[in-house]
C-alpha cells in the first residue's frame, strides 16, 4: 500500500477515536489540568504519569477511551482486555455492551455519549443523586477536568455503561469513636473507602472473638470484657463484588464510672457513744451496692464500714464524715463525703440502778456497796461518808466502821468513769446509825500447864476481833474469883491441890462491849506421895515389903501399891492409913529390881519408887 494510502487510512481511524464534542448540557467544570485537578483535591488516580500506556488496545495519551479503560482497570480490578469487540471508538461502547447498559447512574460506571453525534465516555466520580453525577474526564483535545452535570439541558449522558464493578476499596482502616468504657456505648467510623461501599456490616470484637448480638453502629461495653480488647470489624458491600472487610485498632475496656446525682447525708448527735448514720445518696445507676468508710476528722476509722458508726472516746473533739461509694463490677467511684458533724461531745454516763450498802451498821462489822449499774459500763471509784462528812482513807467496796463512826449514819458515793464520757456520780441512802460493836471470839481462851503441886499454868488468851482488844484475867478455883489472882500465870499453891483452877478473860475495845469468856476448868490440882520401901529377905526365895506413903497436908492416906517384878509380874496391894504389908514369895535368888507404883488417893498425883534387893 502507499505511502499515502496508508496515511489515509491512519487518518480515517483516527477520526474515529476522536470524541466529538458532547452535546450542551447544564454542567460546571470543577477543574482542568492534571496538576490544577490534583491540587484542588480532584484526583486523575495515576493517569497523568501512565497516560503514554496503552490500556484495551486503545489510543495512548490524553483521550477519553484509554483513560477509562485505565481506571476500569486500575480501579474497577477489569482485565486489560477489551470486555466486548465493539468496545473501540467511543460512540460504540454503549451499543457494544447494551446488556449492561441502562440511565442509573453508579460511582464506578462509565457515563456515555454515542447518540445523536456523541462521541464521549468519562468515569462517574460521585452520585449526588439521580439527576447530578461528578465526572472525571480525559479528552482528546489534550485537557483532564472534573466537571459537575446535571439531568437540566441536554448534555445529560445518553447510557450509564455498568462494566463488572469494582471491589469497595479501604483508604483508612475503621475506628473506634470514643474511649471504651463499660456502660458507655462507642461507635464505629467506617473509615474511607474507594470505592465506596453501597452498605456497611458491623461486627465488634473481644480479644479477637465476635461479641453475640454486637452488629450494630454502636456498642456498649459491659463489665464481661473489663480489660479486654475491643475491635470493630467492618464489612464494606458493592452488588455484583465480594464484600470487604477490615478490622480497627484495638482498643483496651476501661472501668466505667459511677458519679453521684444526690450527695449522701449525715444523720444523729456527734456525742459518744451515739450513734450516727450515713444515707447512700443517690447515683449514676440503679443497680448498685454501696460501700462506707467513716473519718475522723482526716483519718479513717479502722473497720467502720457500715452504715452506721457510734461515736468514740479517740472522736471527742473532732467531726465525723462518711465517704460513700457505689459498687459494680467494671465501674469505678469516686467516694463522695456526707457533710460533716459537729466536733463530736463527750459522752453521757447514765445510773440504771442506784447505789446500795449491804451490812450491818455497828462498829467492827463490815459493810459492802453495790454501785449499782450504769450504761455503758464504767470504772467505779467509792467514797464512804460517815455523818454526812467522808471518811479518809475509806476508798474501797467495803468498809468496817470504827469507833469514830459510832451513832453516825453511813453512806457510800459512786464516781463513774469512762473515756471519752463526762464523769457521774451517784450516792447511795443512808443507813441507820452505827451501833456499838460486839467482840468476836476467833479462838478460845484456856489454861495450859500440868496441875500438879508447884506446877505453872498460863492462860492463853485466844483471838479476838478487834486484833487490839486489852486483856484481863482472873483466876478461878472451883469457879471462884481467887482474890488477887489476876495474873496470866499461876502457880499451883497447896491451897489449890484437890481443886479445879480455871480462868476468865476479859476483853475491851474502844467502841465495844466489853467481852468476858471463861476458860474450860483444868484438871484437879495434886500433890506428890512420897514413897519408903523396907524390903527384908527371909530366906527361901522369900521377900517381906513394908511401904509407907505420906504427902504433904494429908494423913491417913489410902489407894494402892501395885509392885512389879521378874517378868510380866505383879501385884497390887492396898494402902492403909499409909501404910502397905506383903510378902512375896518363890523369887529368884540374888539382886532383884522391884517397881512401886502408888495411885488412887484424890488430889495426889502418883508416885514410882525401884527398890533392888539381894534374895536368898
Amino acid at each position: 500500500m502507499s505511502h499515502s494510502r496508508i496515511a489515509l487510512v491512519v487518518l480515517f481511524f483516527a477520526a474515529l477515536l476522536v470524541p466529538a464534542a458532547p452535546a450542551q448540557a447544564a454542567y460546571t467544570v470543577l477543574c482542568t489540568g492534571y496538576t490544577s485537578c490534583s491540587d484542588k483535591g480532584y484526583s486523575h488516580s495515576g493517569y497523568a504519569s501512565a497516560k503514554n500506556t496503552s490500556y484495551w488496545k486503545m489510543y495512548t495519551g490524553t483521550n477519553c477511551t484509554n483513560y477509562i479503560a485505565y481506571r476500569l482497570i486500575t480501579t474497577n480490578g477489569l482485565p486489560n482486555k477489551r470486555p466486548a469487540p465493539g468496545v473501540g471508538n467511543a460512540r460504540d461502547w454503549g451499543t457494544a455492551m447494551a446488556s449492561v447498559t441502562n440511565s442509573t447512574p453508579a460511582v464506578g460506571a462509565v457515563a456515555w455519549w454515542g447518540k445523536k453525534g456523541g462521541n464521549h465516555v468519562a468515569y462517574i466520580e460521585k452520585v449526588v443523586s439521580d439527576s447530578e453525577i461528578w465526572v472525571s474526564e480525559s479528552n482528546w483535545s489534550g485537557a483532564f477536568d472534573w466537571r459537575r452535570i446535571t439531568k437540566s439541558g441536554s448534555g445529560w449522558p445518553d447510557g450509564i455503561i455498568h462494566f463488572s464493578p469494582a471491589p469497595p476499596a479501604n483508604a483508612a482502616k475503621p475506628a473506634i469513636v470514643g474511649e471504651p468504657k463499660v456502660g458507655t456505648a462507642v461507635k464505629a467510623s467506617v473509615g474511607s473507602w474507594n470505592p465506596v461501599p453501597s452498605a456497611y456490616a458491623y461486627q465488634w470484637l473481644v480479644d479477637g472473638s465476635a461479641i453475640a448480638g454486637a452488629t450494630d453502629k454502636t456498642y456498649t461495653p459491659t463489665s464481661s470484657v473489663l480489660g479486654r480488647s475491643l475491635t470493630v470489624q467492618v464489612t464494606g458491600t458493592r452488588s455484583g463484588v465480594p464484600p470487604v472487610t477490615v478490622v480497627s485498632n484495638p482498643a483496651p475496656v476501661a472501668p466505667g464510672a459511677l458519679t453521684v446525682v444526690t450527695r449522701p447525708t449525715l444523720s444523729g448527735t456527734a456525742k459518744v457513744g451515739s450513734r450516727l448514720t450515713a444515707t447512700t445518696g443517690t447515683w449514676s445507676r440503679k443497680d448498685v451496692t454501696h460501700s462506707f468508710q467513716w473519718y475522723s476528722g482526716d483519718t479513717a476509722i479502722p473497720g467502720a464500714t457500715a452504715s452506721s458508726y457510734v461515736a468514740r472516746s479517740v472522736d471527742v473533739g473532732k467531726a465525723v464524715t462518711a465517704r460513700v461509694a457505689a459498687v459494680r463490677v467494671g465501674y469505678l467511684a469516686t467516694p463522695v463525703a456526707t457533710n460533716a458533724s459537729g466536733a463530736v461531745a463527750a459522752g453521757t454516763l447514765t445510773a440504771r440502778s442506784a447505789p446500795s450498802v449491804a451490812g450491818t451498821p455497828q462498829v467492827g462489822s463490815r459493810l459492802t456497796a453495790s454501785p449499782g449499774t450504769w450504761s455503758p459500763t464504767a470504772d467505779l471509784s467509792y467514797q464512804w461518808y460517815a455523818g454526812g462528812k467522808p471518811v479518809a482513807g475509806a476508798t474501797q467496796q467495803t468498809f468496817v466502821p470504827t469507833h469514830r463512826e459510832r451513832t453516825a449514819a453511813i453512806k457510800v458515793r459512786i464516781v463513774a468513769r469512762r473515756a471519752g464520757y463526762t464523769s457521774a456520780s451517784a450516792t447511795s441512802a443512808e443507813t441507820s446509825a452505827v451501833r456499838t460493836g460486839r467482840i468476836a471470839v476467833t479462838t478460845a481462851p484456856t489454861v495450859t500447864g500440868d496441875s500438879s503441886r508447884g506446877s505453872l499454868l498460863t492462860i492463853d488468851p485466844g483471838t479476838v476481833a478487834p486484833a487490839g482488844a486489852s486483856v484481863r484475867y482472873q483466876w478461878l478455883r472451883d469457879g471462884k474469883a481467887v482474890s488477887g489472882a489476876t495474873g496470866r500465870t499461876r502457880k499451883v499453891s497447896s491451897s489449890d491441890v484437890g481443886h479445879r483452877l480455871s480462868a476468865t478473860v476479859t476483853y475491851k475495845a474502844t467502841g465495844y462491849s466489853a467481852l468476858t469468856v471463861a476458860t474450860n476448868p483444868a484438871k484437879k490440882t495434886r500433890t506428890t506421895a512420897k514413897i519408903s520401901v523396907a524390903a527384908t529377905p527371909a530366906g527361901g526365895g522369900k521377900l517381906s515389903f513394908v511401904v509407907t506413903v505420906s504427902a504433904p497436908r494429908k494423913t491417913a492416906l489410902g489407894g494402892t501399891i501395885t509392885v512389879t517384878y521378874g517378868v510380866g509380874r505383879s501385884r497390887t496391894v492396898k494402902v492403909v492409913k499409909g501404910r502397905a504389908k506383903f510378902s512375896l514369895t518363890r523369887q529368884t535368888v540374888g539382886r532383884q529390881t522391884y517397881r512401886l507404883a502408888y495411885s488412887g488417893a484424890s488430889g495426889i498425883g502418883s508416885s514410882v519408887k525401884q527398890k533392888t534387893v539381894t534374895v536368898r
